[in-house]
């Protein structure tokens, strides 16, 4: 089957199981259809480990029905896509929500801002179903060349964990029962390799990878090999560093969690449930004024654009940090209207369970200095190039992690260092970014720069 047969067929699945439900007894539904593919092959030491295919579909629903306490609701969800199955997922989800709690502050899928037939068609010209551009052939052979080159770039390279290389598509339609229906289609391949460098306990592991639309626009397989083996053995022989308070730079690659843990503090649920450090920060200045950070569902280089989300809200952009200053919590419909705030399209579906919310495509806007003058400009301080562990309390944004990287002195690395600590309050992290590097780097859906955050707690030996 064609991906474009594939749409139809998900299309009229999602549109006929809203039909079942409402004769089932639903007054609101939606429903979401999702087929996944997707192949892989694992290379190591030379040799095909591995080769492996998923092919996936299903179907979920969230029915509504009118009970003597009020509107109730129920989600479940069926990989059996025929008419009789459809049927038996629509009465038994029903039957489920008759005997569910009551929410008086439920929000049914009616009355959303769906964007309009002429937004979809320009959204598909503009992002056309594309083959991902591999076939298991082609993906083998990427990962073996990918390999070879990061086995043989030293004879400091001393063993391999092996490449992959994977490709799929993945087709999302949505229907709900106030008429409106639309769907989607993504493709996306990546290659990664992970090496060793060293012997014995001085043993140093890193790795490189990337993810694109199409396997023509990823690096090539000389960059990604040549990057996790510079990086491997760059961290050969580490020490530790004195421990006490210094600036640290997060390189892109770490600096992604600053986003992670920014998104978590501002999700609409978390705030709602005062389960979060920023709850009381609503158009407060979080950041100092040079930091710009935008939610773009819309971006050529995003791998999470979307034109509507899990309640098929429209999608827009919007500056979530804007001169340091905090403009919006992430909403679904549910939350925008318990906060009293805006919807902000951000609502996340799986085929069961309650809507989640997320992000498209974060972008922390870039610096004018490149990490070189960032660290001269410190002087003294860390580069971590890697985060072990996750001791980050969400609640009072409490901070320490296991790191590795660089000491930095007179403005130069000097040697690697591992077995360290690195610990603050992400409140205090956030106010203290010192500089914002040129370096922006794209990681699938999030694209972040080098970040350089003064008055750190480091604890080595």
């Amino acid at each position: 089957m064609s991906h474009s047969d594939t749409i139809k067929s998900i299309s009229g699945h999602a549109e006929r199981l809203v039909a079942c439900a409402r004769a089932a007894g639903a007054v609101y539904v939606d429903a979401l259809a999702v087929c996944d593919t997707g192949d892989s092959v694992s290379i190591r030491n030379g040799a095909v480990e591995s080769v492996e295919r998923e092919d996936a579909q299903g179907m979920g629903v969230r029915a509504f029905v009118e009970t003597d306490r009020g509107l109730a609701f129920a989600t479940a969800s069926s990989s059996d896509l025929s008419e009789a199955g459809l049927k038996r997922l629509a009465d038994q989800v029903v039957a489920m929500a008759r005997i569910s709690e009551p929410d008086p502050d439920a929000v049914p899928p009616v009355g959303a801002d769906h964007p309009n037939a002429d937004e979809l068609a320009a959204w598909r010209a503009r992002y056309p179903d594309q083959h991902h551009g591999w076939s298991i052939e082609k993906a083998r052979d990427a990962a073996m060349q990918c390999e070879e080159i990061a086995r043989n770039y030293s004879a400091e390279i001393s063993n391999s964990e092996g490449a992959d290389a994977s490709f799929g598509s993945s087709h999302v339609a949505y229907a709900s029962s106030d008429g409106f229906a639309a769907d989607y289609a993504k493709s996306s391949a990546s290659l990664s390799v992970s090496v060793i460098a060293g012997s014995g306990e001085g043993m140093q592991r890193d790795y490189a990878w990337h993810r694109a639309f199409h396997a023509s626009d990823l690096k090539t397989p000389e960059m990604i090999a040549q990057e996790a083996a510079k990086r491997a053995i760059a961290m050969l022989n580490p020490g530790s560093m004195e421990s006490g308070r210094t600036t640290v730079i997060f390189e892109p690659r770490t600096a992604t969690s600053m986003l992670g843990h920014l998104i978590g503090a501002i999700n609409g649920r978390a705030v709602l449930q005062e389960r979060t450090f920023l709850a009381d920060a609503l158009n407060q200045s979080i950041f100092p004024d040079f930091v710009h950070i935008e939610d773009n569902p819309d971006h050529p280089d995003g791998m999470g654009n979307r034109l509507f989300d899990g309640e098929g809200t429209r999608c827009t952009g919007r500056n979530i940090i804007d001169a340091g200053r905090l403009n919006c919590f992430l909403t679904d419909r549910y939350t925008a209207k318990r906060l009293h705030q805006p919807e902000t399209g951000s609502a996340m579906r799986g085929l069961t369970g309650d809507i989640g919310i997320g992000s498209s495509n974060l972008i922390w806007h870039p610096g004018r200095q490149t990490q070189e003058e960032m660290m001269a400009t410190i002087g003294n301080g860390l580069l971590v190039t890697e985060m072990i562990g996750f001791g980050v309390n969400g609640v009072t944004g409490d901070y320490s992690r296991g790191a590795a990287g660089f000491l930095i002195e007179n403005g130069k690395i000097v040697r690697p260092v591992s077995g360290i600590t690195i610990a603050g309050n992400l409140k205090e992290m956030f106010a203290n970014i010192e500089m914002v590097g040129s370096d922006l780097t794209w990681f699938g859906s999030s694209a972040v720069p080098s970040i350089a955050i003064s008055g750190m707690t480091v604890a080595g030996q």
